[in-house]
């Protein structure tokens, strides 16, 4: 109780993780919305959606933060029934004010997962919420974010461009992983037949996205016209490689046959 109070009283940030969902009448706003569910030690904090810092306020984007580690700072508390109510936002603009400043592009960081789609994650970087998407998180194709990450999990991550005033944050956390493609011509080559199976059915492009057996890289198979249907998901295809574009991480082929 002494922490929450300090925390009310001298704007101190807590940290817990969001756990559960609950309609409160929330005094301030004179009407029942949905609050995050967070536990200090054996207190219960709401932290209206009002005061979540999200963009839309209902129980859906709270769910999809479930199990996300969160700063608040307390307004109120009511020691009777041991629950207080909490605010998310004045925590991320506190430590925004105290932190955010002293990153610079080429740092290294670990942010805090808040919410996973499925071609993106949201993570907290020193109070300011970013979007990093698929592309910037591994060198391989993610067929889906949510098999990967999960909301309270960290990341380390490096600024590729930082720019306060104008609220661009671009970060990168496929820059400390291995790159497969490097040593691609060690596993394929032009010309090869190689198992794999299919994974995706991009939509920009026509064929389906192979994740090939020998190695962690993909391949953007086009369907040849003599095949009447196309191979279903998860489906085990032998492909024939025509185009390798390493530096671009590109790989191209046809499908021979459905296996």
């Amino acid at each position: 109780m002494k922490e929450l109070l300090r925390s009310r009283d001298e704007q101190r940030i807590l940290t817990s993780k969001i756990s559960g969902i609950e309609d409160e009448y929330y005094k301030l706003k004179n009407e029942y919305i949905p609050c995050a569910v967070v536990w200090y030690e054996d207190i219960k904090i709401l932290i209206p959606s009002t005061h979540l810092g999200v963009s839309k306020i209902n129980k859906s984007t709270i769910r999809g933060m479930l199990g996300a580690e969160i700063d608040f700072i307390v307004l109120e508390i009511d020691e009777i029934s041991s629950i207080a109510i909490a605010s998310r936002v004045d925590a991320m603009k506190l430590r925004s004010e105290l932190e955010l400043s002293k990153l610079k592009n080429n740092d290294a960081a670990r942010v805090r997962i808040i919410a996973v789609g499925v071609k993106h994650i949201i993570c907290e970087l020193y109070g300011k919420e970013v979007v990093i998407r698929a592309e910037n998180l591994k060198h391989t194709y993610i067929v889906n974010c949510k098999d990967e990450y999960s909301p309270g999990e960290y990341l380390k991550i490096r600024v590729k461009n930082i720019d306060i005033e104008n609220n661009i944050f671009e970060l990168d956390a496929k820059c400390f992983l291995e790159n497969p493609y490097k040593s691609v011509r060690k596993y394929i080559t032009e010309g090869g037949e190689y198992t794999g199976q299919v994974i995706a059915f991009p939509k920009k492009n026509s064929g389906v996205i192979v994740q090939l057996d020998s190695t962690k890289i993909t391949c953007l198979v086009r369907i040849p016209a003599k095949f009447n249907n196309f191979p279903h998901y998860m489906q085990n295809v032998l492909i024939k490689v025509t185009e390798i574009q390493q530096d671009k991480k590109l790989i191209y082929g046809y499908l021979m046959r459905i296996i």
